[in-house]
């Protein structure tokens, strides 16, 4: 057995010495719950210790000392999860340690068993059934990484092993919502107001990109300009990036010169950033293997619009829902004076397409398209 026997070779590198068991009394004292202390033990060690990957000889596939591990500050993936079940197992939680086959090398049959076939490692709490992932240092507990879902693992603990399959993370624990006011002028530029909340697989990126002060508003103002063409970053405020267990909030402020195409006496905008997704998720005609689309993911847009003054919308965006077995796209219009308020939504509730379902789901994509690619046009308040 495979899972026995890895767990023989790695057992003894797991003991940990009175400096660490203290660490672990200090870090759950007082926790209400389960779930606190998970959290707890996670940051420390994601706060603690660095990924680095230093796999040489027999560390190659066998953990170093936990102890060793904290004294250094770094390790490798098979490192921080030994050193995760390690302090788990201290203050009392049940754990395993969990052999992974990361998303991008594909799946694998149960024989012949191998370790070969598994190229990461993490760590599995059965009494909240929650993996975690100690080499993903700007993600939470309840964001396990894009690459270890969905994915073949094996399971090793003092009692035995399994092989198992993560979870794939529902569409709304992965939901990107942004909220803009856009105050749209006669020469189809505008000043825009923008909120964004992030959660789930695409929080960590963030976390990541914009932790640095220095270069924030150069990074924030270079990625938005793909959504916003030659926008003017006045301004950017983000909530806590260092807290890992919260979503990403952000929100920003700016000029952007073309906000809308101008054409005769008409303007045209577009009713949200959501676009083009059969270029972007299924491009080709046909399929012969299954596609993977990584993650399951939601967006909310609500982009709230008030027209120059003397302009006056003759053509709005028709409201519709597009639903079929991979999600939803949504989206909804109305209008008070010269304000109009546009609600978009689009959900992809799968992450992998087989072949044989390939068909319905472009053709699920093109119709999302044409609902979220309609144009409002303003007619009038010419500069």
């Amino acid at each position: 057995d495979v899972g026995r026997w890895y767990w023989g070779l790695i057992q003894d590198q797991l003991t940990m010495d009175d400096s660490l068991r203290q660490t672990v009394r200090e870090l759950v004292a007082g926790a209400p719950d389960l779930a606190t202390k998970v959290r707890r033990i996670h940051d420390w060690v994601i706060d603690n210790t660095r990924y680095v990957g230093l796999e040489f000889g027999i560390h190659g596939f066998k953990p170093y000392r936990v102890t060793q591990i904290v004294r250094r500050g770094f390790g490798d993936c098979k490192d921080k999860a030994s050193l995760l079940y390690a302090m788990f197992r201290e203050a009392g939680i049940d754990a395993h340690i969990v052999l992974t086959r990361t998303r991008q090398n594909g799946d694998i049959r149960d024989l012949p068993a191998s370790l070969a076939v598994f190229d990461h490692a993490i760590a599995y709490v059965p009494a909240i059934d929650t993996y975690i992932d100690g080499t993903a240092e700007y993600s939470g507990v309840n964001e396990l990484p894009q690459m270890d879902q969905g994915v073949t693992v094996l399971h090793v603990w003092p009692e035995g092993a399994s092989l198992r399959r993560t979870p794939v993370h529902p569409a709304a624990q992965n939901q990107h919502q942004r909220t803009l006011n856009v105050r749209l002028n006669a020469d189809a530029s505008a000043a825009i107001s923008v909120e964004e909340s992030v959660q789930g697989v695409e929080a960590a990126g963030y976390r990541a990109r914009y932790r640095a002060e220095g270069t924030r508003q150069e990074r924030v103002e270079r990625q938005l300009r793909d959504l916003f063409p030659g926008l003017e970053l006045e301004t950017q405020r983000f909530d806590d990036l260092v807290d890992v267990e919260r979503p990403v909030r952000f929100s920003y402020t700016g000029q952007a010169p073309q906000f809308a195409l101008r054409d005769g006496n008409h303007l045209r905008l577009m009713p949200s950033t959501i676009g083009s997704l059969s270029r972007s998720l299924a491009r080709a005609q046909t399929r012969r293997h299954a596609l993977d689309l990584g993650s399951t993911t939601r967006y909310v847009e609500r982009r709230v619009i008030t027209l120059p003054a003397g302009a006056r919308a003759t053509t709005l965006p028709t409201a519709g829902e597009q639903r079929s077995a991979f999600g939803m796209a949504r989206m909804r219009v109305t209008t008070a004076g010269s304000t109009i308020t546009i609600d978009t939504e689009f959900e992809l509730t799968r992450d992998r397409v087989p072949a044989t379902e390939y068909e319905a789901f472009r053709a699920w994509m093109e119709r999302a398209d044409q609902l979220f690619e309609q144009r409002l046009l303003v007619e009038g308040g010419a500069p």
